[in-house]
């Protein structure tokens, strides 16, 4: 399996799991002025390509420092092909 076949599932599944955050909240909690609240509320009004583009960006952000954080450990001769193939079998342990 290769780590880019992923990344669709993962944006799905990011935007899921945001989606089910922004609808479990109260109103109370909606109104408070914390970041969380605003970007929540923001999300909500957003439409699908938007949440889509902004999960590949958090996506892409998360893989490149899992990424260095796996190289920078293992001290591998190439930490790229070291970490691609530690991610998907970490992402393939959660999915399964």
């Amino acid at each position: 399996m290769k780590a880019g076949m992923l990344e669709p599932m993962l944006r799905d599944a990011t935007i899921k799991a945001i989606d089910s955050v922004a609808k479990k909240l109260t109103e109370g909690e909606k109104a408070t002025a914390n970041a969380v609240g605003r970007l929540l509320t923001h999300w909500k009004k957003m439409e699908t390509t938007e949440k889509e583009h902004l999960a590949g960006i958090v996506i892409a952000t998360a893989t490149t420092a899992a990424t260095a954080i796996i190289a920078l450990r293992r001290r591998a001769k190439s930490p790229v092909k070291s970490a691609g193939k530690a991610l998907v079998k970490s992402v393939a342990k959660k999915i399964s």
